[in-house]
């Protein structure tokens, strides 16, 4: 009796077998008929490689090839895209997603050739469920969206509600329900009464979409509408799958008379079909089921039947959860633990052969609190902490998920909508209830009213939060825009300077100086190679800074043919090497200095950098003994300079810390000699390491 269900189970699989293999016995009896045709043998092949999909991938795989060489042989352009096309099918059943998108990526560029626009359709929503196993859901979502669009232009009416129903499942996969649920009314919409197959997964979905909204009634009254639906088809599987829904829905709902009696109604159905998977998932369900009612034997027999199930059909995946759960069973009938423990170890090394992060989680997370009460401590906490990798690795890819929907745009939308229906649900119940008690009417009256203020308040507390989202954003973008620009006022450093310190360098070797050509070439190509170097930097050290600037002076000194003496005041013994700045940020003021005061002046130049600190803030002090032409500067409109404007434009991008426009973030003003600029720039740009 332990293995009654598991027999009943095995013997439709093994009919449903016998099917398959009559289909694939008839093809090869049809292949060995000598006189056929070359392209009739590729169909033929074609076809084999299609029947050999579901149950043996690699033997289809070999099919297709044999199809592609013949009818490359042949010149047989149509063969060959059929057999790249069994090829895609054949690498999904066997998993390999990635060689299953770059068979029908050379599928759909013959259609493009072709502009054949419903074979262009059928491809990209194939590949669109490929980055759906991926869990690529962006890609996904693209693909999906450009399916739907070539169907509706060719008004193709089954293809779109397909293709919409798809792009609602993704949106499903990332509790995306408000969008989800749009896009299966969407796909109903489309349908006609006609279309009783259709409409049938359309309720089952929505029905999902409301279970996990946690409203139960509407899920039970989607999934009831679509078990009648299936029911007129005589489609059995689907029948089966919808009663396995309302099952998991009435054990959340704690009835669980009815969860017991719908699970059983889709096993029988399960068990007529021969469907060993959908047995096995059924009778890991039940057993689930009996446990959570303390019927233990039962329950154990379910999962046993299940586990022998998987192990026939090579199902690491849920096999490994069917072994945890047996662990659970037997604890609870007082098994002795090393029982509990084989079960749990199996257990991990099928969820190691899945890669399923959730099923490795698990599996860890068992076996460590298992090692704790064997008193094995040492593996416990080796356990545990393999647990703990596989929950966090779990917990990042969620928050990719999440970060994936505030992405495309969706999220404010769904809470509106969200917050919608939980109104015109609670509005349509006080229209039912309006005949009744009028306590009860002022009650219910009270409790809508409560729900509406609770949904302003996150109405408008996900507005806010919205708002904060969009000024993160701009902020990110306007970082960028200052790199490029620095980027841009980098590749731009004036080119009058280049071609002037090469000719003085030339000046040099003709009047025979090799040593001062040498010297100011080395100053030169350090120069260059430094202002290269820093151009992918964010920040430099203010040591480095000083370095650059003294080369730049020292080869501009020599333009102008005239001594200018550059000083650094450190008057707070600052270690330069320890603090950054952005780099290239003096060096349009210190040009300021030389070219617009210093160069008309006939007496040695002076250049003094004074560097200070003052609440939190670096504050870097020019001073020059040059000739001015205007007596106060204020940034950024009466600038003279447009090295002082981009200066000015950098620290107010970069600064977000203080108002932009703030003319004391730069100011420049005339001395009774020179000019004195001043820079304060805030800690959060200016870094202490």
């Amino acid at each position: 009796m332990k293995r009654y269900f598991l027999l009943i189970g095995l013997i439709f699989f093994l009919a449903d077998e016998v099917l398959a293999q009559s289909a694939i016995d008839s093809l090869q009896i049809a292949l060995k008929k000598t006189g056929n045709k070359d392209t009739v043998r590729v169909q033929l092949y074609n076809e084999l490689a299609w029947e050999w999909a579901g149950s043996n991938p690699q033997i289809g795989l070999l099919f297709a090839d044999s199809a592609y060489q013949l009818a490359q042989k042949l010149q047989f352009e149509s063969g060959k895209i059929a057999a790249m096309n069994r090829k895609g099918v054949n690498y999904w059943y066997s998993g390999q997603d990635s060689l299953a998108i770059k068979s029908y990526e050379v599928v759909l560029d013959y259609h493009l050739r072709n502009q054949n626009r419903k074979g262009q359709g059928t491809t990209i929503n194939n590949i669109a469920l490929l980055y759906y196993n991926q869990n690529d859901f962006k890609k996904a979502l693209e693909f999906h969206h450009q399916a739907t669009e070539i169907f509706e232009e060719l008004g193709l009416r089954k293809n779109i509600i397909n293709s919409l129903s798809n792009e609602g499942v993704v949106f499903l996969a990332l509790a995306d329900y408000p969008n989800a649920k749009s896009l299966f009314l969407r796909a109903l919409g489309q349908t006609g009464e006609e279309d009783t197959w259709e409409r049938g997964n359309l309720y089952n979905n929505l029905g999902l979409v409301e279970k996990n909204l946690r409203n139960y009634p509407k899920a039970e009254e989607y999934y009831l509408q679509g078990l009648e639906l299936y029911r007129k088809t005589g489609n059995l599987s689907s029948e089966a799958g919808v009663l396995g829904n309302l099952s998991a829905l009435k054990q959340l709902q704690n009835q669980m008379n009815e969860a017991e009696s719908y699970i059983n109604q889709a096993l029988e159905l399960n068990l007529k079909l021969g469907n060993p998977r959908k047995i096995a998932s059924d009778l890991s369900n039940l057993g689930a089921l009996k446990s959570s009612l303390g019927q233990f034997p039962v329950a154990e027999k379910a999962l046993d039947s299940a586990r022998v199930i998987y192990e026939f059909l090579d199902e690491k995946l849920l096999l490994s959860s069917v072994l945890l759960q047996l662990a659970k069973v037997g604890d609870l009938q007082g098994k002795s633990p090393q029982v509990g423990y084989l079960l749990e170890k199996e257990a991990l090394k099928k969820a190691q052969s899945s890669g399923s992060l959730d099923a490795l989680q698990h599996a860890w997370k068992a076996l460590s609190d298992r090692q704790e009460l064997l008193g094995e401590f040492r593996e416990s906490l080796i356990s545990f902490r393999n647990y703990s990798l596989y929950k966090d690795s779990i917990f990042n890819r969620e928050n990719e998920k999440k970060l994936l929907k505030a992405q495309l745009g969706h999220e404010f939308d769904q809470k509106e909508k969200q917050i919608t229906e939980v109104f015109e649900m609670e509005k349509a119940l006080l229209e039912y209830e309006r005949n009744q008690e009028r306590w009860k009417v002022g009650f219910l009256l009270f409790a809508a009213a409560s729900i509406l203020a609770i949904g302003i308040l996150v109405f408008f507390f996900l507005r806010r939060q919205s708002i904060v989202r969009q000024k993160e954003l701009e902020a990110s973008f306007r970082a960028q825009m200052v790199d490029l620009e620095l980027k841009a006022l980098r590749a731009q450093m004036n080119p009058h300077f280049i071609f002037n310190a090469l000719g003085s360098i030339s000046n040099f070797l003709l009047k025979n100086q090799p040593d001062e050509a040498d010297r100011y070439l080395t100053k030169f190509s350090r120069l260059i190679r430094r202002i290269l170097e820093y151009s992918e930097k964010r920040e430099i050290s203010l040591a480095q800074e000083l370095e650059l600037l003294e080369d730049y002076i020292a080869l501009e000194t020599l333009r102008m043919g005239k001594s200018v003496d550059f000083r650094v005041i450190n008057s707070e013994n600052m270690d330069f090497r320890h603090i950054e700045i952005p780099p290239l940020l003096l060096q349009p003021l210190v040009e300021n200095s030389l070219w617009h005061g210093i160069a008309y002046t006939s007496y040695p130049g002076e250049i003094l950098l004074e560097i200070t600190s003052e609440m939190g803030s670096l504050i870097l002090t020019l001073r020059d003994n040059g000739e001015g032409q205007e007596d106060v500067v204020r940034l950024p409109y009466k600038a003279s300079s447009m090295g002082l404007s981009l200066v000015k434009s950098r620290l107010d991008h970069l600064d977000w810390n203080s108002k932009k426009g703030n003319s004391e973030s730069l100011r420049c003003e005339k001395r009774e000699k020179g000019f004195e600029v001043q820079l304060r720039i805030a800690k959060t740009l200016a870094k202490m390491i």
